[in-house]
């Protein structure tokens, strides 16, 4: 039995270009498959769940846009030099704009969008060249290949460009939706914001009638999946009558196969830290920092976890701080996300010129290290998306309810509802369900981010924010967020190998490094 063969395994370098000025990247080479099975090792490929906006250290610049982070002034002195390897944590952070170095490879672009989306377009590819589209498996194969495709650049191009605003043109030239794997396909033009919610939402729409009731792991998108992430992309495109009926589909569709919502979200006042007699944490630190979290069953870092729905791995959230708004979004009492994963640490520290400069010990979120975080869509998250999309309707009882399921699970004693929501106007609980769903939502990520984003279009609530500020010591930055601040790049090489998109390269120095 043949088995798929291999003849360019990796992507080829955007240095390498010269052999074919339109290709950015190379999407993955060829393969050779023998039959539509064959085709099923390419979805099961870890590089179509590659880290959206994170670097090679597992951190993510694009979070230190936000307000969820926040860098120390030992940091931003000592540490955050030109010659750290994560220096666009810290250009992030001051809005020293473009983050990265526009003469470097970007990891976004080239790992997560294009080596991703490549291998999903070869899978649709050769199950046409194989006449399989009309099979059962083939027919599942081409779904969750165009639903990893349209997350890819739904993601991608609300990173790279602006939020989609249903009262604006949304005409800004954004990235390329490339839908073949050949690599003699030159890419195609830029899309804009519209055309790439367009694509999207196609792919999502088609990948309906393909998907399974059920995975056996959630890197390959399911049914409920589907529905998701058709409910998150009208979620970004502020249709809320479509965000509703796609976020209760998908929930009907996760409890019908799941049984019910215990089987959904895991309940935190069943977790616990086990007990080492021996632990010795540093004098003013928690001992639970390297201790081993306890839940109701021993899948807790596995990607098909109970509330794991779509799964794309997440940077890494507990390194750096947490800011105090973030910090004080918690119940610090009854919220069990707070008491269990909110521990103190010791800070970042470094001896310069044989003085220390300490940070002491310090809060950090320990979520993350402790559960396995996906960027993808979470049980969790579906529940708040559906939350909200039932606020914005006004649908105010619905709206609670959800809410409150949420609660039962993340907070503690007798009555978890929220106190008096009852009694709450429209606003009022849409900002509750907001701030939920930032405390529900992975700290390091690009989410935060695009939420502000997102929510700057809800002019004059007070969960809108149109400017973020950034404080060390007695130096602040600050960006507009309805601004090119908020967006990204394209870097120099990319641009210089697809002369079509007539994008010039930038010849600025790239010098972020230091207080000023």
């Amino acid at each position: 039995m043949k088995k798929i063969i291999y003849l360019a395994l990796g992507l080829v370098s955007i240095s390498t270009f010269s052999c074919n000025k339109y290709l950015d990247v190379k999407p993955i080479g060829q393969l050779i498959p023998s039959k539509v099975e064959d085709l099923e090792n390419l979805l099961n490929n870890t590089n179509t769940i590659s880290s959206f906006y994170a670097d090679n250290n597992r951190g993510c610049f694009y979070a230190f846009m936000g307000d969820n982070l926040t860098i120390s002034e030992n940091q931003a002195i000592y540490l955050y030099k030109s010659t750290h390897p994560n220096v666009d944590r810290w250009a992030a952070f001051k809005f020293y704009y473009p983050y990265t170095n526009p003469i470097d490879p970007q990891y976004t672009w080239e790992w997560a969008i294009y080596r991703a989306v490549g291998i999903f377009n070869i899978a649709i590819d050769e199950v046409s060249n194989l006449k399989g589209e009309n099979s059962d498996l083939g027919k599942i194969i081409v779904a969750q290949a165009k639903a990893g495709r349209a997350w890819s650049y739904l993601v991608g191009g609300l990173g790279y460009g602006p939020m989609y605003d249903p009262e604006g043109k949304n005409d800004q030239k954004v990235l390329p939706y490339r839908t073949t794997g050949s690599p003699n396909t030159p890419n195609p033009s830029l899309a804009s914001t519209n055309e790439i919610m367009d694509l999207a939402e196609k792919d999502l729409l088609d990948a309906l009638t393909g998907a399974p009731n059920t995975v056996g792991n959630p890197t390959r998108a399911s049914k409920p999946a589907v529905n998701a992430l058709l409910a998150q992309l009208y979620m970004f495109k502020r249709d809320w009558t479509k965000m509703s009926k796609y976020a209760n589909d998908a929930w009907a569709q996760a409890i019908a196969a799941k049984g019910n919502t215990d089987n959904l979200i895991y309940n935190l006042n069943k977790f616990s830290y086990r007990q080492d007699p021996n632990a010795s944490p540093p004098a003013g630190t928690d001992a639970e920092v390297g201790l081993e979290l306890l839940g109701e069953d021993n899948l807790l870092k596995q990607t098909y976890n109970r509330e794991q729905l779509f799964y794309r791995p997440t940077p890494y959230s507990y390194s750096p701080y947490p800011s105090e708004e973030f910090i004080n979004l918690f119940d610090k009492n009854a919220d069990r996300r707070y008491k269990l994963f909110m521990l103190k640490t010791l800070g970042y520290s470094v001896v310069e010129g044989g003085v220390k400069h300490d940070d002491g010990v310090r809060l950090k979120y320990y979520r993350d290290n402790k559960m396995i975080a996906s960027q993808g869509i979470t049980y969790p998250e579906l529940l708040l998306i559906k939350a909200e999309a039932n606020a914005r309707l006004n649908q105010l009882g619905q709206a609670l309810s959800d809410l409150n399921m949420l609660r039962k699970y993340r907070y503690s004693g007798a009555n978890t509802d929220l106190q008096n929501g009852g009694a709450f106007s429209q606003d009022q609980l849409l900002e509750e369900i907001l701030k939920e769903r930032r405390r529900e939502m992975q700290l390091g990520t690009y989410q935060r981010t695009f939420d502000i984003k997102r929510l700057a279009l809800d002019k004059g609530k007070p969960w809108s924010k149109t400017q973020v500020i950034h404080t060390i010591g007695n130096k602040s930055y600050k960006a507009d967020v309805i601004s090119k601040f908020f967006t990204l790049q394209i870097n120099n090489p990319t641009i210089l190998a697809n002369p079509s998109w007539n994008l010039q390269p930038n010849s600025d120095p790239y010098l972020p490094a230091g207080l000023n």
